[in-house]
C-alpha cells in the first residue's frame, strides 16, 4: 500500500497521539501542532518519583505547561476499551505504567464499591472485570514519551508552543489543504503548512466551528447542556479507617443521580507506593468530590470540604477522606458541560480532508468518564476507514457518519440524567445558525424558554432508573452495565429481552405495590 505524503494533527493530547500512531501506517509524515509546551524537560525527562512530586504540587494547568487542558488535573478514568486500544498501540506502555510508575489493576470483584444515587450496585459480578488505575497526568506524559520512542522524528514531528490560527482552503473544491500557524514565542509571523489530511484534536475549545463558518459558510448544528457541574480534585495517601471493608475498596464512589442526589464522590488509585507505615494502605489515590445543579463543594480548606462531605454524602466517604493524608492542593473545576456537534447532519457539504476527533466533536459532562476512551475509539475507527482504501476525498464524510455513532452512544449515557437536573440550561443551534437558549428556573422575571424533554429521553430516564434498581439485586445486570460504562459493549445490549423483562416486571410490581399502599392509606 502506497502511503499518502503528509497529515497534520492539531492537538497533542491523548486524542492527537493516538491518532498519530494509527495514521503512521498511512502517511509518510505526520506533524502534531500543539499549543502548549509539552516537550519541556520536566515532562519528558523526570524520573517517576520526580514526576509524582511534580504532579502532587500542581496548583493549576499552567504549572503543567498544559494551559490548553485546564481539566487535566481532575480525576480521569481509562475505561476498558480505552486501555485496550492504548496498550495494543503502544506495546511497552502497560508494563512501564505498572512496573515503573506504580499503576494498579483493581479487581472489580474484590476492590470495587459504587452507588448511583441511593442504589448500591451488586458486587457479585459474573465476570472478573478490572479497572486500570492511573492518573491522566502520568498517563499522558508517559504516552508522549512512548510515541517519541516508537516513531522517529522524521515521521512524526512535533511543533510545540505553536497555535493554528486559520485553515488554508479551496472553496471551489470544498476542501481543506493546510493550516496557518504561528509560534507562541513569536506572535507576529504566520506560516503556511500544507497537508493531504488535517485532524482537529484540540478539544472542547476548538476553533473549527468558527473557521468552517468563515471559509465555507458552513453551520454545524450543536447542542449544549449546562447542569452546574463542579469538581474538587486532589491527591492523597490512604490510611486505614479501622473498617476493613472500607479499606478493601480501591475504586469506589457515589455517583450523582439528579434530581434528588446531586452530590457525588469518586476515588481511584494512581500509584502503589512502598511504605514502612503499618497504617498506610500503600496507595496514592485521586479523589473527586463533585456536584451538579450548582451545589458546589468548597475548596478553601480541607476542614470545610470534610464538613461538606460529612453533611451531604454517606458517612463511609467521610471516614475515607478523614483518614487520608492529602498531598496536593484542592483543585476546583467548574467548566464541565455536554457539547455535541452534529457533523453527520452536514452530509457531503462537509469539506474534504478535514475532521474533528474526540472532544472537538463531542464533549461530555465527565461524571461517566467517557472522554479518553471516546477519543481512542474514534481514532481506531478512522484507522479502519483508511484500511478500507477509500479515496482520500471521501474519508471525512464516511468518518463523520461512523464516528458520530460512537459519540451518540456516549452522549446518551451522559445526558440522560443531565436532563433531570433542576437547573438545566440547554443551548441549541440549528442548521440555519439560529441559536435558542432554554432554562429551568423558578424566577419568572428571567422570561426563559423552558426546555421540553424529548419523548425518547423520557423513556431512557425511566429505563435507566429501573435498570439501576434491578442492578442492585443482580450481579449479571451490574456486570452488563459496567461493560457499557467501559464502552466494551453497546448501550443497546442492556435492552436484551431477559433484561427488559426483568426491568418491566420490577416496575410493574412496584406500581402495584404503591397503588395497593395508597388504597390502604385511604382507608
Amino acid at each position: 500500500m502506497e502511503k499518502h505524503d503528509h497529515a497534520i494533527i492539531m492537538g497533542g493530547s491523548i486524542a492527537g497521539m493516538t491518532t498519530a500512531a494509527y495514521l503512521s501506517k498511512y502517511f509518510k509524515r505526520i506533524t502534531i501542532i500543539e499549543s502548549d509546551d509539552v516537550l519541556n524537560d520536566i515532562l519528558m525527562k523526570s524520573t517517576p518519583d520526580e514526576l509524582l512530586e511534580y504532579r502532587c504540587n500542581l496548583k493549576n494547568a499552567n504549572s503543567l505547561g498544559r494551559a490548553g487542558v485546564s481539566q487535566s488535573y481532575q480525576i480521569h478514568v481509562l475505561q476498558g476499551q480505552g486501555s485496550k486500544i492504548l496498550f495494543e498501540l503502544f506495546p511497552n506502555l502497560k508494563n512501564k505504567l505498572l512496573n515503573i510508575y506504580g499503576a494498579k489493576i483493581a479487581s472489580l470483584n474484590n476492590e470495587f464499591r459504587f452507588a448511583i444515587g441511593d442504589v448500591l450496585l451488586n458486587t457479585n459480578l459474573t465476570e472478573d472485570l478490572s479497572w486500570f488505575c492511573i492518573d491522566r497526568f502520568t498517563l499522558e506524559t508517559v504516552l508522549r514519551r512512548e510515541l517519541c520512542l516508537q516513531y522517529n522524528n522524521q515521521q512524526i514531528q512535533w511543533l510545540s508552543n505553536t497555535k493554528v490560527t486559520q485553515l488554508i482552503v479551496n472553496q471551489s473544491t470544498n476542501s481543506v489543504h493546510g493550516v496557518q500557524y504561528r509560534s507562541k514565542l513569536n506572535s507576529t509571523e504566520q506560516i503556511d503548512m500544507y497537508a493531504d489530511f488535517i485532524i482537529d484534536c484540540t478539544g472542547r475549545h476548538t476553533s473549527s466551528l468558527k473557521w468552517l463558518k468563515q471559509n465555507f459558510n458552513l453551520i454545524i448544528p450543536t447542542e449544549q447542556l449546562h447542569v452546574g457541574t463542579g469538581y474538587v480534585s486532589f491527591v492523597g495517601e490512604r490510611f486505614k479507617t479501622g473498617n476493613t471493608q472500607l479499606d478493601s475498596i480501591s475504586v469506589g464512589g457515589h455517583a450523582v443521580h439528579a434530581p434528588h442526589f446531586n452530590k457525588g464522590f469518586l476515588t481511584t488509585p494512581i500509584r502503589q507506593i512502598n511504605t514502612s507505615d503499618k497504617n498506610s494502605l500503600g496507595l496514592l489515590s485521586n479523589f473527586a468530590v463533585y456536584c451538579v445543579n450548582n451545589e458546589y463543594p468548597p475548596n478553601d480548606s480541607v476542614e470545610n470540604l470534610l464538613e461538606w462531605v460529612k453533611e451531604y454524602l454517606p458517612i463511609d466517604y467521610y471516614l475515607i477522606l478523614k483518614s487520608t493524608n492529602i498531598l496536593s492542593p484542592l483543585l476546583p473545576y467548574r467548566r464541565a458541560f455536554d457539547d455535541r456537534k452534529y457533523v453527520e447532519l452536514v452530509g457531503k457539504n462537509w469539506p474534504e480532508n478535514y475532521i474533528l476527533l474526540g472532544d472537538s466533536m463531542c464533549v461530555f459532562n465527565p461524571k461517566n468518564g467517557q472522554g479518553m476512551t471516546h477519543a481512542c475509539r474514534q481514532a481506531k475507527q478512522l484507522e479502519k476507514i483508511f484500511q478500507e482504501n477509500y479515496q482520500l476525498k471521501d474519508i471525512s464524510y464516511i468518518y463523520n457518519q461512523q464516528a458520530s455513532s460512537i459519540s451518540e452512544e456516549c452522549w446518551l449515557g451522559s445526558i440522560t440524567n443531565d436532563w433531570a437536573v433542576p437547573t438545566l440550561k440547554l443551548i441549541k443551534t440549528d442548521r440555519n445558525g439560529l441559536t435558542k437558549t432554554y432554562q429551568r428556573t423558578n424566577d419568572s422575571t428571567l422570561n426563559c424558554l423552558q426546555p421540553k424533554m424529548p419523548l425518547f429521553m423520557q423513556f431512557l430516564q425511566w429505563y435507566t432508573y429501573w435498570l439501576i434498581k434491578c442492578a442492585e439485586q443482580s450481579g449479571e445486570l451490574t456486570t452488563a452495565f459496567i461493560h457499557v460504562v467501559f464502552q466494551e459493549k453497546s448501550p443497546y445490549s442492556l435492552l436484551k429481552p431477559k433484561f427488559l423483562c426483568k426491568i418491566l416486571y420490577t416496575s410493574i410490581i412496584n406500581s402495584f405495590y404503591l397503588a395497593h399502599k395508597s388504597r390502604s392509606t385511604d382507608y
